[in-house]
């Protein structure tokens, strides 16, 4: 995205956050320097889709992409019809859904998704309670292949979803000093049981 393009999507953001505070989390997107970091921590060599939660204005997106994962890997799960409108037009060769992404199993089970090599959320967990935050992450650890990455970025330097009974210990990788307001990286991985 060009500077202009870049600056009225963040408008966009703004004037949704304004009309729905509870559901989107924050007063401004996800700056470069945190999408870049979030995209850094999957592999595009490792075979599979790349299932993107809450895609937003797309920085996320675009810096997979830069990280060379091709279009046609990514499923962009988006709930809001704001940002959901242009995703067929931005990315033709992305599978494509607006739907809320607290749904996931029941989306992947209704679609038949592979196993994925990972999956990145911009969603505001802490905005929601504990039961459902670790629904999702259970969810999300059972659709991935084992040690695949799930990847959280969340404000706070406490994990946004603790890991008990998920089999996966949150790992925080990276704190990105540069966002507005500043955040954390966190890895939840499902682990293999022994023998």
């Amino acid at each position: 995205m060009n500077s202009v393009t870049d600056f009225t999507h963040a408008l966009r953001f703004v004037a949704t956050a304004t009309r729905h505070p509870l559901k989107m989390g924050a007063i401004w997107p996800s700056g470069l320097d945190l999408a870049a970091a979030m995209a850094a921590q999957i592999d595009p060599h490792i075979l599979g889709p790349i299932i993107e939660l809450g895609r937003g204005t797309g920085r996320i997106t675009n810096a997979l992409i830069k990280r060379g994962i091709d279009e046609s890997r990514l499923i962009l799960i988006e709930n809001h019809p704001e940002f959901f409108h242009d995703l067929h037009i931005t990315y033709p060769k992305a599978q494509c859904y607006c739907e809320d992404a607290f749904r996931l199993g029941d989306i992947a089970l209704h679609q038949a998704f592979p196993q994925a090599a990972a999956i990145i959320s911009g969603l505001p967990l802490r905005m929601h309670n504990k039961t459902r935050r670790q629904n999702l992450v259970h969810t999300a650890l059972r659709l991935l292949k084992p040690e695949a990455p799930f990847i959280q970025f969340s404000y706070g330097f406490d994990p946004p979803v603790d890991g008990r009974g998920l089999g996966a210990e949150p790992n925080a990788v990276k704190t990105v000093w540069k966002n507005i307001p500043p955040a954390r990286i966190w890895i939840y991985r499902r682990r293999e049981p022994a023998g």
